[in-house]
C-alpha cells in the first residue's frame, strides 16, 4: 500500500519552539490583559517566568502514567494559576480556571507566524500531490491548530489531529497512532524526536526523521532527512 496521509509532529519538526515562546507570551499578555486588567507587558512577564521554570511545575506530575492526561491538564492548570499570582490579580473561579487553561494555547498561539523556513512550500507541494496532511503531537490539538493558523497552513491539514486529548495518552507509543484509525501502511510520520519515530514504527508506520539540530539520524528509520525538510519531496 502507497503512503497517502502524513502525520507531523509540531514542535520541533514544523515549529521553532525558540521563536514561539516569546510570541506566544505576548499574545497571551495581550488576552489576559483583555479579559482580567493589568498590562499586558506584566502578562508576558509571568509567563516566560513560568517558561523558565516549567519543570517545578510538572514536577511530581507523570505524564506517561495511565492518568497521564489528567495530569497534563493538572499541570496546564498550575501554570494558569501562577500567572495570577505572578501578577497579583485575583485568580477567577475553579471552573473558570479549568476552561482558561484549556483555552489559552490555542489563543496565544494563533497569531504566532513561527514556521521552519522552508516548512510552507513543503507542505504546499505534497498538498498539490494528494498527500493527506495530519498532526501528530505532544500538544493538544487546538494548540497545534493554533500553531498552524498562525502560519498560515492550518487549511491545508485534512487529516486527523493527534494530541494526549485526542489519543488519550500522552507518549507517543504505538496505541498513540493506532488511534487515527488509519491502515498503518498508508501513513508516513515525520518527527524530530525518537519517541515519536519509534512509536510509529512500533505501530507499522513508515518514518522520517528531521534532525533540526543536528542530531545523528535515528536507527531503523525509513528515511533520513537531515535538517531540512525539503529532502522529503525527494523520498516520496
Amino acid at each position: 500500500m502507497s503512503i497517502s496521509h502524513i502525520l507531523f509532529d509540531v514542535y520541533g519538526t514544523l515549529v521553532e519552539s525558540p521563536r514561539m515562546i516569546p510570541c506566544y507570551a505576548a499574545a497571551l499578555g495581550r488576552v489576559m490583559s483583555e479579559r482580567y486588567g493589568g498590562s499586558a507587558a506584566a502578562w508576558e512577564r509571568a509567563n516566560l517566568e513560568i517558561v523558565a521554570d516549567w519543570d517545578s511545575y510538572y514536577a511530581d506530575l507523570n505524564l506517561e502514567d495511565e492518568d497521564g492526561v489528567e495530569q497534563m491538564w493538572e499541570g496546564q492548570l498550575r501554570t494558569t494559576r501562577a500567572l495570577f499570582r505572578l501578577t497579583q490579580t485575583p485568580e477567577p473561579s475553579k471552573t473558570e480556571l479549568a476552561a482558561l487553561s484549556r483555552e489559552l494555547p490555542e489563543l496565544a498561539s494563533s497569531p504566532c507566524d513561527v514556521l521552519f523556513p522552508e516548512v510552507r512550500v513543503v507542505l504546499e507541494i505534497l498538498k498539490q500531490r494528494g498527500y493527506v496532511l495530519g498532526i501528530a503531537s505532544h500538544a493538544v490539538a487546538s494548540q497545534s491548530r493554533g500553531a498552524l493558523r498562525g502560519g498560515g497552513v492550518l487549511e491545508w491539514f485534512a487529516g486527523p489531529f493527534l494530541g494526549p486529548d485526542v489519543t488519550g495518552r500522552f507518549h507517543k507509543d504505538a496505541a498513540f497512532y493506532r488511534s487515527a484509525g488509519l491502515p498503518a501502511a498508508s501513513c508516513l510520520v515525520v518527527d524530530d524526536q525518537p519517541d515519536g519515530i519509534n512509536g510509529a514504527r512500533d505501530a507499522g508506520m513508515k518514518t522520517a526523521h528531521v534532525a533540526r539540530n543536528g542530531q545523528p539520524t535515528l536507527a531503523g528509520v525509513d528515511y533520513a532527512l537531515g535538517t531540512d525538510l525539503r529532502a522529503l519531496l525527494d523520498c516520496l
